[in-house]
């Protein structure tokens, strides 16, 4: 106990520790009961089926580390990881917004066809944008299917995929494949609450019950996760283990601790950019540091680690000034969070498993999105890809192999026929898209509902969206248009709940 205890006592809690660890979700070492005969012999780490760390940002966009163009600041750590691995620049989320985004990572489906159209809210406000409560805990998932290989799994950070505001019924991260959860915005269960950021929202929380809770400062929430990501993989060395570590210091109101905004202080073009700067190189040092004490447990040798982000940079109107923009990068893409221009949906993707990797692949040819996680996961695995899924085998692009065709991709924020839509909207005119997108080799269509704004680009030429060809290409556009349409008939008989 004496380890959570220190970790939980900066916020005064050692109480609240130990009902935590009294509970069973804790991720401090039990102390075994004495064996009555010798232990079989741990399976060699080498032999074994390989463990799988995916660490998802939120909120990052696709220009801000330093591997991909970002000259502010550094992120020496999260380079390292990719420069050595394998670095997709294709990849996509399955959304332009957080919890959307999320369903479709965990289940590999498109997460507008499980009702997934944008945040969890309110009763009322989900049921007036058509959106689910929560994720349905009979869907499968990727923890369910590593579950069922014999992996230890963990969920840790974020959830934002039901329970919060006025949702109490929302299940537990648990009730989805995970063995033990600790999560803090938008879930049930053992959680932490922030105090300092967001507070109404924690407050709303701490009523609805469901779980241990202790208050903490948002700035140690990446390092109080960290650690219990160590804590879990001790726990569990002896066999394969799968932790979902969801990190949230870099999605808005920002708050770094005093040093690392000390380091960065005047390289962003605003104070609010040198606090989102802050909090990013504070979030790769955290991640170095994890990385580091997994290669002293001897973990790093047959572990899978996944990074990248849940969609793109703020794009809220009072981070603008007369002569800056929002915090955070997409580089020369358009759109940023809230839009399905490629500044909104679009990420680099991470992927780092020593011997079973071509080291320093830079992939800019593989189109990849959030619903490939889990079949990719299957086919390293030996599992069977369950049924509906709508992702393809990313397994490949780890030897140095891009795929050159893939199935299309669809996009939807916002359902056809509801009250109303996601209220997040992108300040600038630019940034704002059409609800509904379709990607099809190099051609990328957008509509609003009923088909109407037609936008029409070739990413191949045009990467950064600037020239319509809706009206130039109606070869391309009707056949795109047509299929885009057909999918969003078929969600419009998907119930939100």
């Amino acid at each position: 106990m004496n380890r959570i205890n220190r970790l939980m006592g900066r916020a005064g809690c050692a109480v609240t520790a130990l009902a935590i660890a009294t509970t069973g979700i804790a991720f401090a070492r039990p102390i075994p009961p004495a064996p009555q005969s010798a232990p079989p012999a741990a399976t060699p780490q080498a032999e074994r089926r390989p463990n799988v760390l995916f660490v998802l940002v939120d909120d990052m966009g696709w220009g801000d580390l330093s591997v991909m163009g970002d000259r502010k600041v550094s992120t020496p750590n999260l380079d390292r990881l990719a420069r050595e691995g394998v670095l997709m620049t294709k990849f996509y989320d399955a959304a332009p917004i957080c919890s959307s985004s999320r369903a479709g990572f965990l289940t590999g489906r498109f997460p507008a066809s499980v009702g997934f159209v944008g945040i969890t809210d309110s009763h009322a406000r989900n049921a007036q944008i058509g959106q689910a409560d929560f994720l349905d805990p009979k869907l499968p998932t990727i923890a369910r299917l590593l579950k069922g290989a014999g992996y230890a799994t963990a969920h840790i950070g974020k959830w934002h995929l039901g329970g919060g505001r006025d949702v109490g019924e929302a299940p537990w991260p648990t009730a989805y494949g995970f063995d033990q959860s600790f999560t803090t915005f938008e879930g049930l269960g053992p959680r932490v609450l922030v105090s300092d950021q967001e507070r109404g929202l924690a407050e709303q929380s701490d009523k609805l019950g469901q779980g241990t809770r202790f208050w903490e400062l948002k700035t140690n929430l990446t390092r109080l996760y960290a650690d219990m990501t160590v804590d879990f993989v001790a726990q569990h060395a002896d066999k394969p283990w799968f932790v979902n570590l969801w990190l949230n210091d870099v999605h808005d109101p920002w708050a770094p601790d005093a040093d690392s905004l000390s380091d960065v202080m005047g390289k962003g073009d605003s104070a609010d950019d040198d606090r989102f700067l802050a909090s990013l190189v504070k979030m790769d040092r955290t991640l170095g540091r994890l990385f580091d004490r997994l290669e002293q447990m001897g973990q790093l040798e047959n572990t899978l680690i996944i990074v990248t982000s849940d969609n793109g940079p703020s794009s809220l109107q009072h981070y603008y000034t007369a002569t800056t923009g929002a915090p955070g990068s997409t580089g020369t893409l358009r759109g940023r969070k809230f839009s399905l221009y490629e500044g909104g949906i679009r990420q680099p993707l991470i992927l780092y498993w020593r011997g079973h990797m071509k080291p320093g692949t830079r992939d800019e040819q593989s189109v990849g999105q959030g619903v490939d996680l889990l079949p990719t996961l299957a086919a390293i695995t030996g599992q069977k890809v369950p049924a509906g899924s709508a992702g393809v085998d990313l397994s490949p692009v780890l030897k140095g192999t891009p795929l050159t065709r893939r199935t299309p991709l669809f996009w939807a924020y916002g359902r056809e026929g509801a009250k109303a839509q996601p209220p997040g909207t992108p300040f600038r005119e630019q940034d704002k898209s059409p609800r509904y997108a379709i990607r099809d080799g190099d051609w990328k269509l957008l509509a609003n509902p009923g088909g109407s704004d037609v936008q029409l680009f070739d990413l191949a030429s045009d990467p950064g969206e600037a020239h319509d060809l809706a009206a130039t290409r109606p070869e391309v556009r009707d056949p795109l248009l047509a299929r885009l349409q057909a999918w969003m008939r078929g969600l419009a008989a998907t119930p939100a709940q």
